[in-house]
């Protein structure tokens, strides 16, 4: 938990006034954050593509009462910050007013930890962008 936790705390967060683009760089840091969690203890030539360490973690979580406790408090410590950016962008006008920014983030981290594990398609800047433009395409003011 403490390599995972310094892979997600290397991730900045912050409202810089564009909900699009915050979102978009974010989501970029956290796939890069997964790449290498994914790599870790590998050889940088080996070509898997696996979810390595990501689902290792994953597993061990719904497994063991206290990884999945120690998974969930850091998760609930990284997700007040995108949260956080997420309340800013609708008191700014930049989203919906009505708009549940747990859900919006569910569905935009959600699909990149469903790309990664389940599906193994790539995780990219142009999955991103086209990830953050779908979801917003409901939630914009």
């Amino acid at each position: 938990m403490a390599v995972v936790g310094r892979f997600q705390d290397t991730v900045p967060v912050e409202y810089g006034g564009d909900v699009r683009a915050d979102l978009t760089r974010y989501l970029n840091a956290i796939v890069a954050g997964l790449d290498r969690m994914r790599q870790a203890g590998r050889p940088a030539t080996s070509g898997d593509t696996s979810a390595g360490l990501v689902a290792e973690v994953a597993a061990a979580a719904a497994r063991h009462r206290d990884v999945g406790e120690a998974v969930q408090t850091m998760f609930r410590r990284r997700n007040a910050l995108v949260l956080t950016l997420l309340e800013q962008a609708k008191e700014q006008g930049e989203l919906r007013a009505d708009l549940d920014p747990e859900v919006l983030f569910d569905q935009l981290a959600g699909a990149l930890y469903y790309r990664l594990l389940i599906t193994g398609r790539p995780l990219d800047a142009a999955y991103v962008d086209q990830l953050v433009t779908d979801a917003l395409r409901g939630a914009l003011a």
